[in-house]
């Protein structure tokens, strides 16, 4: 009795540790924190914008944006109008979520990549966003950098 108390403790233990990958393409990849995002172009943005959106490796604006592909946001506190240079920034945390657009047949996948900044550039988060159904799964961080292209690029810590 005792041997099958303490395999079935033993099991359910295990079954509480969280899956991980270090594999990028895996959807168990987590983008560790310390983890670096380097900006590798110059980005312009009007009086108007807070955000700039980046799809297929192009910054784009939200009117051209497929929100059926995986697309990405860089959020700043402070409208524009300003450039920013090329910038390499630490990640702080990502944060993977789901919610509804239009219940129940439009399902918003995403993932948030918090930043900071050696320069005090006002960029405080990347956010990385597919729209899909009930059936489909949250995109992995290759997919997300796929949609960055050579716009920006990410170098993972190593865990441990």
């Amino acid at each position: 009795m005792k041997l099958i108390l303490l395999t079935l403790a033993t099991f359910l233990l295990s079954s509480c540790q969280s899956m991980h990958s270090n594999d990028p393409s895996s959807l168990f990849f987590s983008i560790p924190e310390g983890s670096t995002l380097s900006l590798n172009k110059e980005m312009t943005f009007s009086p108007r914008d807070t955000h700039g959106t980046i799809q297929a490796g192009k910054l784009i604006s939200d009117n051209d944006r497929e929100f059926y592909d995986v697309n990405c946001r860089l959020d700043f506190k402070k409208f524009g109008p300003r450039t920013i240079e090329p910038e390499t920034f630490s990640i702080t945390r990502t944060e993977d979520g789901q919610n509804w657009i239009s219940q129940p047949s439009i399902l918003r996948f995403y993932t948030e990549v918090y930043l900071a900044s050696n320069k005090d550039t006002d960029i405080i988060k990347m956010v990385c966003q597919i729209y899909g159904d009930a059936n489909d799964r949250n995109f992995t961080v290759a997919e997300m950098q796929t949609a960055l292209g050579d716009f920006i690029s990410i170098k993972y810590t190593t865990v441990k």
